[in-house]
């Protein structure tokens, strides 16, 4: 027995996060050259898996998209962190059209014919435009950039589809304006088979979840997390093989042997503690959970295996490592349901610098359903003007926000009515 679980050890290996995978060429922003990345030492990495051919992805030629895909797919955590920022930047989405009646009436034509055919994915049902902002999210969130453009239709006379790229296969390059001088920058697309070309600005709609002045591919947010997120899965595997190794918590009744009569013969003796061993085991067997057993001072009941409280240093040690990965997402605790005795006063402050971020990452989705919708009503000759819309996040806070703006109302009103400020005065400070 000795021999076979030593051989099992000596055969066990640890299934790596990530393990090394012959060097891809990468493809990223550059200046002349290359820009540098943080990531640009995993590009030529990728999680083994011994049930799908080529692993769990295939990688793109950076290398990255694949990566920080499948940790958003296959890591709880980090599928909820970005999940959770998908999903409070996709709000409902509404159109404002501006114009003379028949113009308006006209642009709401135009674009509900656009949002049936606008996908790439013909098969998608629902409003095209709005599940476009939520790939769009999605995206930003997990690779930090999103490109595409927009085909045309056969005639040029209105769109056809947009049509997404592979953020990781623009090269950025500046435009010479001349010996020793830096024009501005130009995206340069790499396709499938290898060939590169210039992306048009006129058909070409890119953005990127942070803006970086020396690098315009824009920043990874899930470039600082992949070496805290292998720590987290070893000390998870770790987890797994002590509690194995420990194995399930048991009860072990220790029964003292009574002591032999006088007069009383080795074999009269075995017969009378067996018996009594055999009726303390039938009790124990017998017993209900509501039942209660009176024995003599002779038994004691003791727990044998198991983590025997071990499995509290094994969840300090893992939320420690969880709270880097989810401030790696740019997100609190509280957001992802784990929350550690947080004030209401402060998750309110945290409440109000989260929606702050929510809002400016909204204005990204509005610039791509409005460049859309211009260009569409442009070519259509259709002179109303659309604008998207983003309805603002429920505010579990807005009692309090209320109560606190009729307090300040109540304190101008009193001010003026004493004479301190002016009626003018008092409106500038309600901001009327």
């Amino acid at each position: 027995m000795f021999r076979k679980l030593k051989k099992q050890q000596q055969n066990h290996r640890p299934r790596p996060l990530i393990t090394p995978l012959p060097p891809v060429r990468a493809r990223a922003a550059s200046s002349g050259g290359a820009v540098g990345s943080p990531l640009a030492g995993y590009a030529s990495r990728r999680v083994a898996h011994q049930g799908l051919s080529g692993g769990i992805f295939a990688y793109t030629p950076s290398g990255r998209a694949g990566l920080y895909r499948y940790l958003r797919d296959s890591i709880p955590i980090v599928s909820a962190a970005v999940w959770a920022w998908a999903r409070l930047c996709a709000t409902p989405q509404t159109v404002e059209l501006t114009g003379s009646e028949s113009e308006v009436e006209r642009a709401k034509n135009i674009l509900d014919d656009l949002d049936r055919r606008i996908l790439e994915n013909p098969y998608l049902r629902g409003k095209g435009v709005h599940r476009l902002t939520e790939a769009m999210f999605l995206d930003l969130f997990t690779l930090g950039r999103f490109g595409g453009e927009i085909v045309l239709l056969p005639d040029g006379s209105g769109l056809d589809y947009f049509r997404t790229l592979d953020p990781f296969r623009v090269k950025w390059e500046r435009a010479g304006a001349g010996a020793g001088q830096n024009g501005r920058w130009k995206a340069i697309y790499e396709e499938e088979n290898g060939s590169e070309r210039i992306l048009p600005r006129e058909r070409t709609f890119y953005t990127t979840l942070g803006t970086d002045a020396s690098n315009p591919a824009g920043i990874e947010p899930l470039a600082c997390i992949p070496f805290v997120l292998d720590i987290e899965q070893k000390l998870l595997e770790d987890m797994a093989r002590s509690s194995h190794n420990a194995g399930t918590p048991r009860l072990q009744i220790k029964i003292n042997p009574p002591k032999p009569f006088e007069n009383e013969n080795e074999e009269e003796y075995l017969g009378r503690i067996n018996a009594y061993f055999d009726q303390t085991v039938e009790q124990f067997s017998s017993l209900e959970a509501d039942q209660n057993l009176f024995t003599w001072s002779d038994v004691e009941v003791t727990i044998v295996g198991g983590e025997q409280g071990r499995s509290f240093t094994w969840k300090v040690n893992r939320e420690q490592v969880m709270e880097d990965v989810i401030t790696g997402l740019k997100l609190f605790p509280w957001v992802l349901g784990r929350s550690h005795g947080t004030t209401m006063n402060w998750v309110g402050a945290q409440y109000n610098l989260l929606m702050q971020e929510v809002d400016s990452i909204q204005g990204s989705g509005s610039a791509l359903a409005d460049w859309l919708y211009a260009t569409e009503l442009k070519l259509r000759g259709c002179s109303a003007t659309a604008r998207h819309v983003f309805a603002p996040n429920q505010d579990p806070f807005i009692l309090d926000r209320a109560q606190a703006e009729e307090i300040r109302f109540r304190t101008v009103e009193g001010m003026v009515e004493k004479g301190y400020v002016t009626k003018e005065e008092g409106k500038r400070k309600l901001g009327i």
